[in-house]
């Protein structure tokens, strides 16, 4: 919890310009804000309690507009986190999330296969072995969440109906 408090600490106090609120549906999220560029990806969404914190808002509206599909699918796997750390406790959760791999991955695939399946039955076309080379670029303190060919093996399983939260708990 320790190695995790100086980045909760940041990601918190240093978004907050120009919230984009969320309607009603979304909660326990309350908004989309502007977090610092210097910490991860600037195409990543990274959710801690209430707040989706994204690099560029405006390029994030770009990418998810209002009321698209795009949007929806994306909001889906942040509120899954949202719920899944406040149940927890978010230091309790950030904590486990940032030191063990088997526990990220679990709560990854939570949220992706909401996200991959609302843009599949939109008949949003998905790569899945785009999807699998972003999944295998996720890390933690303690290295790669999950390889290419696990990851891919998973995304075709989520798209085929194959794979189920409930296989998540295993």
């Amino acid at each position: 919890m320790i190695r995790a408090a100086p980045l909760m600490a940041l990601l918190l106090l240093a978004g907050c310009q120009r919230p984009y609120a969320l309607d009603e549906r979304w909660r326990p999220l309350v908004a989309v804000v502007e977090r610092p560029d210097l910490l991860v990806s600037d195409t990543v969404s990274t959710t801690l309690g209430t707040r989706v914190y994204v690099a560029n808002l405006d390029g994030w509206l770009r990418r998810f507009p209002p009321d698209s599909v795009e949007q929806e699918a994306l909001l889906l796997h942040e509120r899954e986190h949202s719920v899944r750390q406040l149940e927890a406790g978010l230091g309790a959760w950030l904590a486990r999330y940032l030191n063990d791999r088997a526990f990220m991955w679990r709560e990854e695939q939570l949220g992706w296969f909401l996200q991959l399946r609302r843009l599949r039955d939109a008949g949003r076309p998905i790569v899945p072995a785009v999807v699998a080379l972003a999944l295998s670029d996720y890390r933690n303190l303690s290295g790669p969440m999950v390889g290419y060919e696990e990851a891919l093996a998973w995304v075709e399983a989520v798209l085929s109906g194959a794979w189920t939260p409930e296989d998540a708990h295993g």
